[in-house]
């Protein structure tokens, strides 16, 4: 009795869960604002900000023409929840609020943790969940309010390979341009510049970035790549720019002493991905009532019920369509390309593969063999992974993931930048970890510059030492990859002399 007793006491007046969809970097956010009928009808809303600097900063605001009293205490806790709906961030405090008055957490989270180092736990399905639980102080409150609301953000992305030919003739000064028009209705106009920049005696390469649209101050996440003459990545950076700034990456003295392997035939070719500030589409509140423990379970099945028929109209309104487009691959209607493995070709539309895939397109637009022939080899997908690759290309849909298979997924989607697929692959390899395969995501992983799917197959192993460096795969593994079980090594220690 006791137990239900505190249950019942630190039960919050009002939770406010807010859910962001399509998080990304780096943006300044408010939630919709709601109002707690329990505490005066006092009005209230959250803010979050994530710019270009750590660390994240969340804080509560009351809104100043509500028509609460002039001023209210209340203890509040924000948190960050899990995927399993626990928070894996809280920060508690109070504070009497006065109308327009707020209270703001400075350093409530680090960005790294959240975008890097721990994205699968904070942002499953790339969503952040945010918790605010209120109580009023000295009152006691018997039914709790609870109320949900979503926000969807989207921002404008570029994905693409530039090819910088005739890279030998560029001087200091001279600038190649590129015109990337805008992947949204909300997105700008950008032109990326590439130009060689002198700096203590030495020249180094460049981007930089300009809004043709309008002077606009606003900050755009980068990552280029530097690619080697077998499309490996050399070199890369990520970094926040914006029309003021520019990013300085490498060292044209150093490409120049591997120009065989780094600009053949005088052509430099980067891999670049740009991400503008994230825009909201929508942002409402979703459900908003009073509940006790005996309703709340009837409230979560009418919030499935809700969601559920939302999502069998979205499968009606898309079907249609979706299954137009598999015909198109089945039948080999209209086709104008021929994919090759090794033993099966398949019949292929330019536009499709060139609308879903940035790697495609640069093939039949740039100045290669591609663009006018018949067919393009792909030696290195067998049959049932190109088949796989097509289907997901044309329908959006991948068919129930198996582990050997999914690895291979893996590394054709990375391969032709089909990021969301490459995600789906990543999801079912961490999760599907075991002894005997964990060595192989790993070395996926470091093959891939996948430093997510690294740190959670180096966890894995850190949790499971004992069965892991027993094992077979361990034995095989420290032979043929010396300085990665190295590394797996260190780790252990380190977590050992933390432990200690």
């Amino acid at each position: 009795m006791a137990d239900s007793g505190n249950r019942v006491k630190n039960t919050a007046h009002f939770t406010y869960i807010w859910t962001i969809e399509n998080m990304c970097i780096p943006f300044n956010l408010n939630s919709p604002a709601f109002t707690v009928q329990a505490m005066d009808a006092t009005k209230w809303y959250l803010s979050l900000d994530c710019g270009i600097i750590e660390p994240l900063e969340l804080n509560i605001n009351r809104d100043p023409e509500d028509n609460g009293p002039d001023s209210i205490e209340i203890k509040f806790e924000l948190s960050f929840l899990g995927k399993n709906g626990l928070p894996l961030i809280k920060q508690t405090n109070s504070q009497q609020f006065c109308k327009g008055g707020g209270f703001l957490f400075r350093k409530f989270a680090h960005q790294s943790n959240i975008f890097d180092h721990r994205r699968t736990d904070f942002l499953p399905k790339d969503s952040l969940t945010i918790r605010c639980r209120m109580w009023r102080v000295g009152t006691e409150i018997s039914n709790p309010d609870l109320c949900f609301a979503r926000t969807l953000l989207r921002a404008d992305r570029h994905s693409f390979i530039w090819t910088l030919r005739e890279f030998s003739n560029l001087r200091s000064g001279q600038k190649r341009r590129l015109l990337l028009n805008p992947t949204s209705k909300e997105g700008n106009q950008l032109t990326l510049n590439f130009f060689l920049r002198e700096k203590n005696g030495d020249e180094y390469l460049c981007i930089g970035i300009e809004d043709t649209d309008e002077i606009d101050y606003s900050w755009y996440s980068i990552h280029l790549c530097l690619l080697g003459v077998e499309g490996n990545v050399v070199h890369s950076i990520r970094a926040f720019i914006n029309i003021e700034t520019n990013v300085t990456f490498f060292k044209k003295c150093k490409l120049m002493d591997e120009e065989a392997s780094l600009v053949p035939n005088d052509v430099l070719c980067l891999k670049c991905e740009i991400q503008g500030e994230a825009k909201t589409v929508w942002s409402r509140i979703e459900n908003c009532r009073h509940i006790n423990s005996m309703n709340f379970l009837t409230l979560s099945k009418q919030i499935d019920k809700v969601d559920l028929i939302e999502s069998e109209i979205t499968s009606i309104v898309s079907s249609s369509f979706t299954e137009a487009i598999k015909n198109l691959l089945e039948e080999g209607t209209l086709s104008d390309v021929i994919l090759r493995t090794d033993s099966q070709s398949f019949p292929a539309h330019k536009c499709i593969l060139s609308a879903r895939s940035p790697v495609f397109k640069a093939m039949f637009t740039g100045d290669m063999r591609e663009k006018t022939g018949k067919s393009v080899e792909i030696p290195d997908l067998d049959e049932a992974t190109l088949r796989e690759l097509l289907s997901y290309i044309y329908t959006d849909t991948v068919a129930e993931l198996q582990w050997r298979g999914t690895a291979d997924l893996y590394r054709a989607s990375d391969k032709y930048e089909l990021l969301d697929l490459k995600r789906r692959c990543s999801t079912f390899l961490k999760t599907n970890l075991s002894v005997s395969s964990v060595c192989t995501v790993l070395i996926l992983a470091d093959m891939h510059h996948d430093q997510e799917l690294r740190e959670v197959a180096q966890d894995f192993i850190t949790r499971q030492e004992a069965e892991f460096f027993a094992s077979d795969a361990w034995g095989s593994f420290k032979k043929g990859n010396p300085n990665l079980a190295l590394e797996i090594m260190e780790r252990i220690v380190c977590t050992i002399k933390r432990h200690n």
